[in-house]
């Protein structure tokens, strides 16, 4: 008789559980139709294991998925009573999945924003707050031969990554707060720019949300005039950093130095974890302008802006630090500058320059050059020159330079110091300048989605396909998958905030570490012990989880609104069928 075997189960439950409940096979399937010949697992099928192969192994190659299945295959195959054979998971189909996921964009958004609306239903989403951001991918593939057309998606840009050499395509994301859940992302050329991006992703979230009544909190490549004007005119609101650029320098500056009105400290309400605690953030105060502006459709529309001027005690004490180290660092290599024989003051000067330059000290350090000539008349004959012997004048010149600080542009700097401009058209009742800073305080949620995409639990790099629509098709997936990690997050945390209560254990090392804010890797990296046992039946394998579920384990699935049944599942194989690990 075959000996018993072991599959490990981990957290696929729970990933395919939630992925169903997701929606994403019906959803998908609902958008594409698979060609008459495809047989077996239908696109949205083969979506649901790949995303969870993804979030499993955290790994996206499309040849590892196949091995990854037959690992695991007596669990799927009982999680979700589908029939899933070698030929449905080989990379031939996979990569002919992404084919079609990403060839046409019309389609791509139209699944996102049917998903959004399902997530948003279904999870009880707030739609009061969304954000948005880009970010770059580098990767290291060969230019193709001929250089790269207009439409290729892998170009040289500007890199966030500070890869200019290598080739990079740019991705878009929003999310809505006060979860993070990422709904809408776009996959589009390294060398498009980042301001034209923000319109269409703010039209898409409106026709996903069904309406505009909702605060939308970007970065400063979305203050752009145009785009500004366009979301006042569709009735929309927005928080936006001002750029220091244009006229923004010279009003800051004016508006910190002379306030139109007194500034006001900036006290952010007691925390969760820390109650008792009024956080004191800074000062700021506002300033009411009118503004006349063109959307992007040239329609002209006008609208009063909010200017918040704000300063944060702890960027300005980095600043004031930071100004402080600089001085220090440029005086002492200046201290350190030797002339070199026969150089002359330009020289000299252009040295000096570059040093300044380097420590970025310009506007505080003066730097004095001067060049002393002395000239001397010599005897052209050796030995001791008589009164008739020829002479030559020769001049030498001695450099010497003196630095000073400006004393009075050192301490404009410092007043200066952690002062920056908000705008926004909402209304000082529905958003005050201390509401407006704990908001963009929060700017890190959006990022984080791109830090998973870019070494965390959903990496897309290395990147091993060339072709671009499969690009955008892996792209896509990892939203989804990105919206999973996002949802599991939101559901344990709404939890543990409606019992008012904390989750311990989560931390290896530190048991005893509570937190009403688990994240996803967390939660899910708890479930690594389980393994099905699987044995032979007559001409079926059966199995059944191995371990009980421990009270972490219990607790994690009650914060996430899972049965406590989840694991306990029956799988049941034929021995032709079943291809597990020893």
């Amino acid at each position: 008789m075959t000996s018993p075997q072991i599959e490990r189960v981990d957290a696929i439950p729970i990933l395919v559980t939630w992925l169903q409940h997701m929606a994403v096979a019906e959803h998908i399937d609902s958008h594409w139709t698979p060609h008459r010949e495809w047989e077996g697992l239908s696109y949205g099928q083969l979506a649901v294991l790949f995303l969870t192969f993804v979030l499993h192994a955290r790994d996206h190659r499309l040849s590892a998925l196949a091995d990854w299945v037959a690992a695991h295959r007596a669990t799927l195959t009982a999680l979700t009573s589908w029939t899933i054979t070698p030929a449905d998971v080989t990379d031939d189909r996979l990569g002919r999945l992404l084919d079609v996921l990403g060839q046409d964009a019309r389609q791509i958004t139209a699944l996102q924003q049917a998903m959004g609306r399902h997530v948003v239903r279904v999870y009880a989403l707030p739609t009061t707050v969304a954000r948005v951001d880009t970010t770059s991918f580098n990767v290291t593939h060969a230019q193709a031969a001929g250089g790269q057309s207009d439409r290729a998606l892998l170009q040289f840009g500007y890199s966030k990554d500070q890869r200019p050499d290598l080739l990079q395509f740019k991705q878009t994301l929003a999310t809505l707060d006060p979860g993070g859940v990422p709904l809408l992302s776009a996959t589009v050329a390294g060398n498009r720019a980042d301001d034209p991006l923000y319109v269409p992703t703010w039209q898409d979230l409106v026709t996903l949300l069904g309406h505009a009544d909702f605060l939308l909190v970007a970065d400063s490549k979305a203050a752009a005039l145009t785009t500004r004007a366009t979301i006042a005119a569709g009735h929309g609101r927005y928080l936006i950093p001002m750029p220091l650029t244009g006229e923004v320098p010279a009003l800051l500056r004016g508006w910190v130095l002379t306030p139109p009105v007194a500034p006001q400290p900036l006290i952010l309400p007691p925390t969760r974890d820390d109650p008792a605690t009024l956080r004191d953030i800074g000062m700021g105060f506002e300033v009411a302008r009118v503004i006349d502006a063109q959307t992007t459709t040239e329609q002209p529309v006008q609208w009063t802006e909010r200017w918040l001027v704000a300063q944060s005690t702890a960027w300005a004490q980095r600043q004031q630090h930071a100004i402080l180290g600089r001085m220090a660092r440029a005086e002492a290599d200046l201290a350190r500058l030797r002339v070199k024989k026969g150089e002359r003051a330009e020289v000299v000067r252009e040295r000096i320059d570059a040093l300044v330059k380097r420590h970025d000290v310009a506007a505080w350090l003066q730097v004095t050059v001067t060049e002393t000539a002395t000239v001397q008349r010599r005897s052209g004959r050796k030995g001791r020159p008589s009164a008739a012997a020829p002479s030559e004048a020769v001049t030498t010149y001695q450099v010497q330079w003196s630095s000073q600080r400006d004393e009075t542009a050192l301490q404009e700097a410092h007043a200066l110091a952690g002062w920056r401009i908000y705008v926004t058209n909402s209304p000082a009742a529905a958003l005050s300048v201390v509401d407006a800073m704990a908001l963009y305080r929060e700017e890190w949620t959006v990022e984080h989605g791109f830090h998973r995409w870019k070494g965390g639990q959903l990496p897309a790099l290395p990147l091993f396909l060339h072709i671009e629509w499969r690009i955008r098709g892996l792209m896509l997936l990892l939203l989804i998958a990105l919206q999973v990690l996002g949802l599991l997050e939101w559901q344990a945390r709404r939890t543990l905030a409606a019992e008012q209560a904390t989750v311990a254990g989560l931390v290896p090392g530190n048991p005893k570490l509570a937190t009403a804010r688990p994240t996803a890797e967390r939660l899910l990296a708890m479930f690594t012990s389980l393994h099905l046992l699987l044995q032979q039946v007559g001409d079926h394998w059966v199995g059944q989880v191995l371990e009980p579920l421990t009270p972490l384990q219990q607790r994690i699935l009650h914060l996430l609104q899972l049965p406590a049944t989840l694991y306990r599942f029956q799988a049941r194989l034929s021995v032709s069928d079943a291809v597990v690990e020893g």
